[in-house]
């Protein structure tokens, strides 16, 4: 089980929680789930138990008014939310559940399961340090959850065992610590597009010990797709999806990574669900549908996203006159791709068209440019990709920092520059004004 929590929300949960030593303190979250199994909640909202919603509060034991409670969880029962109970242990500096938790839950877990059925609920208990353990009840059964919190960084808040750090990654961890390695090992992050730029992301996080992938595309290798995709065959063409050859490239590299291939292509809202369990998402497709898809999902399932592209401008003689590329960082507390004007309404309606009304169109002059295939050059692919797994590092790592993370890198590589740009929020926007807002 999976909680995600926006940073912002969490630092004042955490400040509320431990305001007082001498007693402890509770609230109740509210979560979506996220995912098409119900395994992936975003909590956006909390609320305190008031001070007069306790029957006992010590520095060591509470008990809740049932009253409290009922009127607490409504909106859960309206809406079909999970409920997580979360309280302090204010004199403790590691996190676990005591008997008199493991009691309460007993009554409590199963009381929420019957007001809000279909959903999971369950509870947290956080240390005065700020460690965290959580746990679900999940089908008459509790289960562990983990909780991350997302925001400038991708944050895992609940402990775990110390996992073994792989040898093959010795010099490595001499850069990003072994912390930063255990990170990577513990991620999963999606990729969707595997041409020029998606096949060196997957090989890239691959090398690196990221510990699962999730690959989407649902094209087969082309021709010309042999001089620009890692891993692929001549062979290949006309036969192999590149979702394929990803999985193949990692394989043989036997590489510590599990991978889900999924070929097909994102088109509907739905479609995106099945990448809601990855804690990162990497976008390196042309088409703007699964773009403004996944860029929606960001946010509805507190998601960072990473976007990237490059473009090309050729004169008559068919020389590079102009080349660019850019790596855009989106998600909770970021501007979207909307904002930053990376989503084209009017190649969106294009691609929502049928095939056959959008090619017909296209004979008659209505549509100039939309199947047009665009220049791609492997080195500037290179850059561009390294670039936006840099930013994941980054993000997990904390590599080079994390206080003042780049919004978006404008890359010129005709004359080999790169900018760091930010972008004031936009509150009207309503993919991301409206939930940094709520």
């Amino acid at each position: 089980m999976k909680i995600r929590i926006e940073e912002a929300v969490w630092r004042e949960l955490t400040e509320y929680l431990l305001a007082r030593d001498d007693v402890e303190t509770a609230a109740i979250l509210l979560g979506e789930v996220v995912d098409a199994d119900g395994c992936v909640l975003a909590v956006r909202r909390w609320s305190p138990v008031p001070d007069d919603g306790y029957l006992i509060r010590r520095v060591d034991q509470i008990r809740i008014d049932p009253v409290a409670i009922n009127r607490l969880v409504r909106p859960a029962r309206d809406r079909g939310l999970a409920v997580f109970t979360i309280h302090s242990h204010p004199m403790a500096l590691d996190a676990w559940f005591s008997h008199a938790d493991d009691l309460g839950d007993a009554r409590l877990l199963p009381s929420f399961a019957r007001q809000v059925p279909g959903v999971p609920h369950g509870s947290l208990v956080l240390a005065r340090s700020e460690a965290l353990v959580a746990r679900a009840f999940v089908g008459g059964a509790v289960v562990p959850a983990t909780v991350s919190i997302v925001g400038r960084t991708i944050a895992t808040a609940t402990a775990s065992p110390a996992a073994p750090v792989d040898d093959r990654f010795a010099r490595q961890v001499l850069a990003l610590g072994d912390d930063g390695q255990r990170a990577l090992q513990q991620l999963r992050v999606g990729v969707v597009g595997l041409g020029g730029v998606g096949s060196i992301v997957a090989a890239q996080l691959g090398h690196l010990g990221v510990g699962a992938l999730t690959l989407v595309d649902g094209d087969v290798v082309e021709a010309t797709n042999v001089s620009r995709i890692l891993g692929v065959r001549a062979g290949d063409v006309g036969r192999t999806a590149k979702t394929e050859v990803a999985r193949r490239y990692l394989a043989e590299a036997g590489l510590p990574i599990e991978v889900r291939a999924v070929a097909r292509y994102l088109e509907r809202r739905e479609d995106v669900r099945l990448l809601a369990d990855c804690d990162a998402i990497l976008i390196c497709v042309d088409r703007h549908t699964p773009r403004a898809l996944l860029n929606r999902l960001a946010y509805e399932a507190l998601i960072t996203v990473i976007d990237m592209g490059s473009g090309f401008r050729v004169d008559g003689d068919g020389r590079i006159v102009g080349a660019a590329g850019r790596v855009v960082v989106v998600g909770p507390g970021r501007p979207c791709l909307g904002c930053w004007g990376h989503l084209d309404p009017d190649a969106l309606r294009r691609e929502a068209l049928p095939a056959a009304e959008r090619a017909a169109l296209a004979a008659e002059g209505y549509i100039h440019g939309a199947e047009v295939p665009q220049p791609s050059v492997i080195p500037f692919n290179t850059m561009v990709a390294g670039a936006a797994v840099i930013e994941l590092l980054r993000l997990v790592t904390r590599f080079a920092g994390a206080d003042d993370p780049p919004q978006r890198l404008a890359f010129q590589f005709t004359d080999g520059t790169v900018r760091r740009n930010s972008l004031a929020e936009v509150p009207a926007c309503a993919t991301c004004g409206r939930r940094r807002a709520a």
